[in-house]
């Protein structure tokens, strides 16, 4: 299993296949699979006769599909007794969830467009200070949730960015302090009629070039995120489709408005 794609589910090669008497059957709606399987082998987790780990899941048609629902158990193999496993600090990470979403899909999206839309906000430099304020919030709430992640995944005795979507936590922590600096020590705006230098024009390419690679790795994070926490915490399907649906109807209203509205202003300066 190598992702989540019916193209990177890849059969073991034969000659490490040591399942028997394997069959699988549809009856009455329902699928039942059957096998025989070596208690003890090299290079795999050993089943005992008292208490195992185990999951399940299912998919929702008749094929290799992502799976719908899924969850852990232990199942003692001695009396047959079964108790089903919760994955442990829900609340943190979604505490996580939450705070990286308020400042990746609504504080940063709202500082754009406090800076693409300023015609529509009084004169005087009120759209800077939204603009400033909102990123100011969004920054607080990004290193509160990497530090929730950090601390939970050392908790939990996890490997640090060992996935694509910790690995870009990081990448986008690091890119969040580089355009902060650049934001703080950028070059002067020249007074009225003076011409911008070449410093100037550079740093604005740069700066608005970066804000967007971090606004685009924002919305892939989060999605990305919700995925994660559905698998981790066995969330309904519906919920989590529901939720998804949610989310990207909210990001693409969010980039509707600063797609529309800058290139509005734009063209019709």
């Amino acid at each position: 299993l190598n992702g989540y794609t019916d193209n990177l589910v890849q059969p073991m090669p034969q000659e490490q296949q040591t399942l028997t008497d394997a069959s699988t059957v549809f009856q009455n709606g329902q699928t039942i699979m059957k096998f025989t399987k070596i208690m003890k082998e090299p290079g795999e987790v050993e089943i005992l006769f008292g208490d195992n780990d185990f999951l399940w899941a299912h998919g929702s048609a008749p094929a290799l599909t992502y799976h719908a629902s899924r969850s852990a158990f232990v199942l003692n193999l001695s009396s047959g007794a079964a108790q089903e496993l919760t994955a442990p600090n829900k609340g943190l990470w979604l505490a996580h969830g939450v705070m990286l979403f308020l400042a990746w899909g609504v504080f940063v999206p709202f500082a754009v467009q406090a800076s693409l839309l300023r015609k529509l906000l009084p004169e005087g430099g009120i759209w800077f200070q939204i603009h400033r304020g909102l990123n100011t919030i969004s920054l607080a709430l990004f290193i509160a949730g990497f530090a929730i992640s950090v601390a939970t995944t050392n908790k939990e005795e996890q490997p640090h960015f060992s996935n694509p979507h910790r690995r870009m936590g990081l990448a986008m922590f690091i890119m969040a302090i580089l355009q902060v600096i650049g934001g703080i020590v950028r070059p002067h705006n020249p007074l009225e009629g003076e011409k911008k230098k070449p410093v100037r024009v550079g740093w604005e390419v740069g700066h608005r070039v970066l804000g967007v690679s971090l606004l685009a790795c924002g919305f892939w994070q989060m999605y990305e995120g919700i995925l994660l926490y559905g698998v981790k915490y066995s969330t309904d399907e519906s919920d989590e489709e529901a939720i998804t649906i949610a989310y990207w109807v909210w990001i693409s209203v969010m980039i509707a408005v600063m797609v529309l509205g800058g290139a509005f202003f734009k063209f019709r300066n």
